[in-house]
């Protein structure tokens, strides 16, 4: 798989990881050895090794004694439950963004939604998760409440890989897209309440368009997992 334009060593190999676990190419348990995956990307060690560390940090990769990193079995359940939590906490971000921001915070998420468009029409993926994803920390920052910013965002960082992913199902770029719109005009318009109830609805929904793609493709990953591993 070649490493798209403009994306660092390290985010391709994160991306195509994460792309493996959730398609089940690389199943529960399965072994991660630094070196073999610098000879499969060809790079050295040190893109995979921080490539690593960020799949360890979002949960999607465990080590363990004398076994090193090895693929952690991922709960349907337990990542609903997240997408649960955070869509209270990004609900109540909403609320407050809509009343405190200031107004160079409010055109700076104006701008970055602007941006999102155009890089979403470009085709340009990375660079429209990437402002995606901002948009989501500009909102988290302008509630200026650092305990809620802290809370939001270290249960943020275990659902980036999830995020990313579900972006990749068919019509959700536009659809998040169209959710962003929504939210942006709420806050734009100092409009608390309806900010909160779009931003909860916003992240519940991508919680249920992956645990959808994970149930419905579960079957298919299996088989392809073992197809592989009868033909190694």
């Amino acid at each position: 798989m070649p490493k798209t334009r403009g994306v660092t060593h390290s985010a391709h190999v994160l991306v195509t990881l994460e792309n493996d676990i959730f398609s089940g190419i690389l199943p529960p348990g399965a072994s991660l050895d630094e070196e073999a995956l610098a000879q499969r990307f060809n790079v050295s060690r040190t893109p995979v090794r921080e490539a690593m560390l960020q799949l360890i940090q979002s949960g999607l990769v465990e080590k363990k004694p004398r076994q090193g990193a090895i693929v952690a079995r991922t709960d349907v359940g337990d990542m609903i439950r997240l997408f649960e939590v955070m869509s209270e906490l990004e609900g109540v971000c909403a609320k407050y963004a809509a009343r405190r921001m200031t107004e160079a915070e409010r055109s700076q998420l104006s701008d970055t939604h602007a941006r999102s468009d155009a890089a979403l029409s470009a085709g340009r993926d990375d660079d429209y998760y990437k402002l995606s994803r901002n948009f989501h920390l500009m909102i988290i920052d302008g509630t200026h409440n650092r305990d809620l910013i802290d809370i939001t965002n270290r249960l943020g960082i275990k659902l980036v890989p999830y995020r990313r992913f579900q972006l990749s199902y068919p019509g959700r770029s536009d659809s998040n897209l169209k959710d962003h719109a929504a939210i942006l005009q709420a806050i734009l318009d100092r409009d608390p309440d309806l900010a909160a109830e779009l931003s909860r609805k916003h992240t519940n929904l991508q919680g249920d368009v992956l645990a959808e793609y994970i149930a419905t493709n579960s079957g298919k990953a299996a088989e392809f997992a073992g197809s592989h591993s009868h033909a190694g």
